[in-house]
């Protein structure tokens, strides 16, 4: 698995989850190895992966319709924090 945890920049993001996408459907990355890597993108790069309205429209627009529900089901129940006052 060559998918780096700590992508740089959104455009880098968004490759690194079609690639992990990609293992998952075609069973080379386990179901939970992906969704740890999801809560950890979602944890630690929140600014890049989020945007007010939900899943930043880069990302949405990059990773396409079918990686974007795949996304949405992994994160379902995840609770991004608001940061601290």
């Amino acid at each position: 698995m060559d998918i780096l945890k700590n992508p740089t920049t959104v455009k880098l993001l968004a490759v690194q989850i079609i690639k992990a996408c990609d293992e998952y459907i075609s069973l080379k990355l386990p179901e939970k190895q992906f969704r740890e890597l999801l809560y950890h993108y979602a944890s630690q790069h929140g600014t890049k992966l989020f945007s007010i309205k939900g899943i930043n429209p880069t990302i949405v627009n990059r990773i396409g319709k079918k990686r974007l529900e795949l996304v949405n089901i992994m994160l379902n129940g995840y609770q991004h924090r608001l940061p601290a006052i």
